[in-house]
C-alpha cells in the first residue's frame, strides 16, 4: 500500500515538472503596435539630392526632380512632383535682392495674409510664410550672395511631411575651393544620387 502511494506521488511530481517545463518554455505572444509598424512601412526608402549650387536634402523615392536645365537666370530651380500625389515642392536659389531676411518678409507679406514663422534652413536663421488662398508655405534663408526659398503647394497630408523633411535634410555644401560662399551660377541643377492642409510644427509665430 505504501508503495503505491509513493509511485502515485512521483508519477504527480513527473506530471508537475513537466507541465512547468512546457509552460516555461512556450513562446510568449508580444503586442505590435499596429501605428508604429504603420509608420515603418509609410517612410520608405529615402535618396540624397545633391545640387552642384551648393546644396543637399533628402526625398522619398517615388518623387520626382525637374531641374529645369533650361533656367539660366537662377542659381537652381528644382520642381519635385509625385505621380501618387497631386502638389508640388518647388526649390529656388536666387540672387539676393534684399537687406535681410526681414526684408523679404515685408515684401512677400506686404498684404498682412500670411502667417509668419522664425525657422531654420541648413544651419542658417529662416522665415516660413503660411498662405492661405492659394494654399502654400514658403521657408526662405539668406545664404551669402543669394536667397534660398522652399515652396510647398499641398493637396495632402504627405507633402506637409515631405516638405518637413526636405526642410530638415537641408545641408548647404561649400564649393570647392570655397570655405564659405555664395555659389557660381550653373545651367540646370543635375545631380541625384542613390528623405491636405499646411500643419507648421512648433516654430515661433511672428506678430
Amino acid at each position: 500500500m505504501k508503495k503505491k502511494v509513493l509511485i502515485i506521488i512521483g508519477v504527480l511530481v513527473l506530471i508537475a515538472i513537466g507541465v512547468f517545463v512546457f509552460l516555461y518554455q512556450k513562446p510568449s505572444s508580444k503586442m505590435v503596435n499596429p501605428l508604429t509598424q504603420t509608420e515603418q512601412n509609410q517612410e520608405g526608402k529615402l535618396l540624397v539630392w545633391e545640387d552642384p549650387a551648393g546644396f543637399k536634402f533628402f526625398y522619398p523615392e517615388e518623387i520626382k526632380i525637374n531641374p529645369h536645365e533650361e533656367d539660366e537666370e537662377n542659381y537652381a530651380y528644382l520642381e519635385l512632383t509625385s505621380d501618387s500625389h497631386p502638389g508640388s515642392i518647388l526649390i529656388w536659389m536666387k540672387d539676393n535682392k534684399y537687406k535681410n531676411i526681414q526684408d523679404w518678409v515685408k515684401k512677400e507679406n506686404s498684404t498682412g495674409s500670411a502667417q509668419v514663422f522664425d525657422s531654420d534652413l541648413g544651419g542658417n536663421p529662416a522665415q516660413k510664410l503660411a498662405f492661405i488662398s492659394p494654399q502654400k508655405m514658403v521657408t526662405a534663408t539668406l545664404d551669402g550672395n543669394a536667397i534660398v526659398l522652399i515652396e510647398v503647394y499641398p493637396e495632402d497630408q504627405w507633402w506637409n511631411e515631405t516638405y518637413n523633411q526636405t526642410l530638415s535634410s537641408f545641408e548647404f555644401i561649400p564649393l570647392q575651393g570655397e570655405e564659405i560662399s555664395a555659389p557660381a551660377k550653373v545651367s540646370g541643377s543635375s545631380g541625384q544620387t542613390s528623405e491636405g492642409g499646411i500643419i507648421d510644427e512648433g516654430e515661433e509665430v511672428v506678430e
